[in-house]
């Protein structure tokens, strides 16, 4: 009797979980999730994007462009052939545009007609294609570049990593289709970057990446495919454990677990219910199509021999490896392990250019590896290296922020170098005058003339030919006098006919170019906005931290009108090196001699765990000093107190410098600024709304365009400086 009633019971209780559709209980997916058993098939709702992407990755080249409506990608409007020769990525846009601009018009045409029977021809197509809200129609049109020869090459360049990739997500009980990741991410390119600042094959972000590995200015594990693996098995298991969903786990593997966790809790765990519903300005184009993107690929690997015929698939290279018990520098690696340069960078992808170049040691416990075809036993090699040039501390870095009380001759005295060699490495005049917060560059060895990096520059047939007269202010050199008018050192000394360039003195008169850059591609024009003006001084230029992807809400505020802007565009600028990335730690003149406690000023993508690594204090040490709770947060331009206890200002300065200028460089190696263009803030417009309409512009950047601005404070209407980037790699 009892075991009936329960039946009954148990059976009443299904019936009222099936007859009502809002029960929480109906949104959870019937397939079963686990953490190292998954099928991976398209859910319902979401084949007519796995199917698009397969199409982009199998059947479209990098020459042809499709051109599709944003939110339902079974609308094709047209498959653009771009031509066998490669166009630049400028002549590509210009072509998209016509086609998109064509198709836009020809909606709002439809939407415009009363009697739709009578459309013909392309019109006609359009109309049965779109079906309705043709208006809406017309402000989502996108055009997606083919992707079939670089998938191919990234099937072939994967048999480097595949097996050990696998074997590694094996370890961490992952499913083994999890391997295809790359493929969306980067096509297994290990040198890929992305312009928010994400690096390697599984293109981490420098914050995410610091979690799960070493990201700093001499080694940045994120580069090198195997150790990043490690890093991706980790967050992919975090996500999974967390949302208990392989398709909710993947995509916030591009979104962040905590937007996908906001959107579960909103909209439970069916995926394509999230996909049609979540509304975030965040969760975009790539969020949303991320899962049907790893599909395709997924499909597409597993049938490559269909689709990619006669396949050459890199073996992976023998190596072996062995941990540092101490620093080395590169040219000891080079002597004992007998390898070159080249081929030390090749098999250590995680090193950075200070270690390869010098000014950084290999750092101790760092793995090093090298092909075992060239050394047979790294234990032996290692011993044979004399004690005098193996190192227990990593060298200082080659630079230096000014403080109070420096001199000239007191910075050469502490760093080993000369008055004349800081002089001629930093453009300085016959007065030796430094300033507070300048970054001074440390001569050194063969790269004494040489930045870590290379900087875009001006083409000097670009220069006005009109000159002007400019009076020398006091504390001006011919570096900061050639960034305020656009142009380069050799320019002024030419037109000056300098014979030594650093005798500048106050008062002097001297020639410069005209404020404007003549460009015959890029005219100077006058924009109207709204009648705001425009003031910014685009010579100073900070070298400041990484952009992320969290978005900031513009405040709106009353604006003051003001005249009509003038904008002259140019084709690449430089970035002024003797800024600094913030303002350095300064101590209050009525402050106890004795007190080591210090205020800094927060930048960009600073973090009080940043603070805490780089002062050696503890996040929970931080908020207790600055009165800052468990859930409470810091801004750029806010002050922060800390206590320089257990380290020198000066060190934590250098710790801080090395960061923004690991950016900056990684940025400035793989993009270029190609020209300025002037926008006007719309209202409810977000900075990340602002800064993605083609590559993301790291905020740092954006700001130092806008130096009299608080960018994340804009006036509705107020024109903002945006610098256009485009990728080194043409091909991209």
């Amino acid at each position: 009797m009892l075991a009936s009633i329960r039946i009954l019971i148990v059976f009443l209780v299904f019936l009222s979980v099936s007859w009502f559709p809002g029960n929480s209980v109906a949104s959870i997916p019937h397939e079963v999730h686990s953490l190292s058993q998954y099928h991976f098939t398209a859910p319902p709702g979401l084949q007519s994007k796995v199917e698009f992407w397969k199409k982009i990755y199998s059947e479209y080249s990098t020459k042809h462009a499709v051109v599709h409506d944003i939110n339902d990608l079974d609308i094709v409007y047209e498959v653009v052939y771009l031509g066998e020769k490669q166009l630049s990525r400028r002549s590509r846009e210009h072509k998209l545009d016509k086609v998109k601009k064509k198709y836009r018009n020809i909606l709002r045409k439809i939407a415009k007609s009363k009697n739709k029977n009578s459309l013909k021809g392309e019109d006609k197509r359009v109309f049965n294609l779109v079906k309705n809200d043709f208006h809406k129609a017309s402000r989502s049109i996108r055009a997606q570049l083919g992707q079939k020869d670089r998938f191919r090459e990234g099937i072939e360049r994967s048999g480097l990593y595949l097996k050990e990739i696998k074997k590694i997500l094996k370890e961490y009980n992952l499913p083994d289709e999890l391997s295809v990741l790359p493929h969306v991410e980067s096509s297994f390119q290990i040198g890929a970057y992305s312009s928010a600042g994400a690096a390697g094959i599984w293109q981490f972000t420098r914050g995410t990446g610091r979690l799960f590995m070493r990201v700093g200015y001499d080694v940045d594990e994120r580069r090198d495919p195997i150790l990043a693996t490690h890093g991706a098995a980790k967050l992919l298991k975090k996500n999974f454990k967390s949302v208990q969903s392989w398709p909710l786990a993947i995509t916030a593997y591009n979104h962040g677990l905590q937007g996908m966790k906001r959107a579960q809790k909103k909209h439970g765990s069916n995926f394509v219910r999230i996909i049609e519903n979540h509304k975030s300005r965040t969760f975009g184009f790539a969020s949303k199509n991320f899962y049907a993107e790893f599909l395709a690929a997924l499909h597409v690997v597993k049938n490559q021999d269909k689709y990619f015929p006669n396949l050459v698939i890199k073996k992976p290279m023998s190596m072996v490896s062995f941990t540092l018990p101490d620093y080395i520098g590169i040219r000891t690696a080079m002597n004992y392990f007998d390898m070159s340069r080249e081929e030390i960078a090749k098999t250590n992808p995680a090193l950075r250019r200070p270690v390869l170049n010098g000014e950084k040691l290999i750092p101790k416990g760092f793995v090093f590896q090298a092909p075992s075809r060239k050394v047979d036993n790294m234990f032996a090699r290692y011993n044979q290296i004399p004690q005098k040039v193996k190192h227990s501390s990593q060298l200082r870095s080659k630079w230096y922020t000014v403080r109070r009380g420096d001199t000239l001759s007191g910075v050469a005295l502490r760093f080993g170098t000369t008055v004349r060699s800081l002089k001629g490495s930093n453009n300085i005049g016959g007065r030796n005058r430094i300033y507070v917060g300048q970054v001074l560059q440390l001569p050194g060895g063969k790269f004494r003339h040489r930045p870590s990096f290379q900087l875009a520059k001006l083409n000097s047939e670009n220069f006005s030919a009109k000159l002007v007269s400019y009076k020398v202010r006091r504390h001006d050199n011919l570096s900061k006098i050639a960034k305020r008018f656009d142009t380069d050192v050799n320019h002024l000394a030419r037109i000056n006919r300098f014979k030594n360039p650093d005798s500048l003195y106050p008062g002097q008169r001297i020639k410069v170019p005209g404020q404007e850059i003549v460009n015959s591609n890029l005219t100077s024009k006058t924009v109207k906005t709204r009648n705001f003006k425009l003031s910014v001084d685009r010579s100073q230029v900070a070298n400041t931290s990484e952009s992320t992807k969290k978005t900031t809400p513009i405040k709106i505020k009353k604006a003051v009108p003001s005249g009509t802007l003038k904008v002259a565009s140019n084709s690449s600028k430089s970035i002024n090196r003797n800024r600094p990335a913030f303002k350095p730690v300064s101590f209050s003149s009525n402050a106890n001699p004795d007190s080591r406690i210090g205020t800094i000023t927060v930048d960009f993508d600073e973090t009080l765990s940043h603070y805490a690594e780089w002062s050696l204090l503890s996040v929970r040490e931080l908020r207790k000093i600055n009165r800052i709770g468990k859930r409470g947060d810091i801004s750029v331009n806010d002050k922060l107190r800390v206590n320089f206890a257990k380290t020198l200002p000066d060190k934590f300065d250098e710790k801080r410098q090395e960061y923004h200028k690991a950016i900056q460089e990684d940025f400035f190696n793989n993009y270029e600024i190609s020209k300025l263009t002037i926008r006007s803030v719309e209202k409810g417009e977000t900075l990340w709304e602002m800064r993605n309409d083609d590559y993301t512009i790291p905020l740092w950047l954006l700001s130092s365009y806008n130096t009299d601005k608080d960018i994340r404070s804009l006036s509705v209407g107020e024109p903002i400086v945006i610098p256009v980037i485009i990728p080194k790699d043409k091909s991209a």
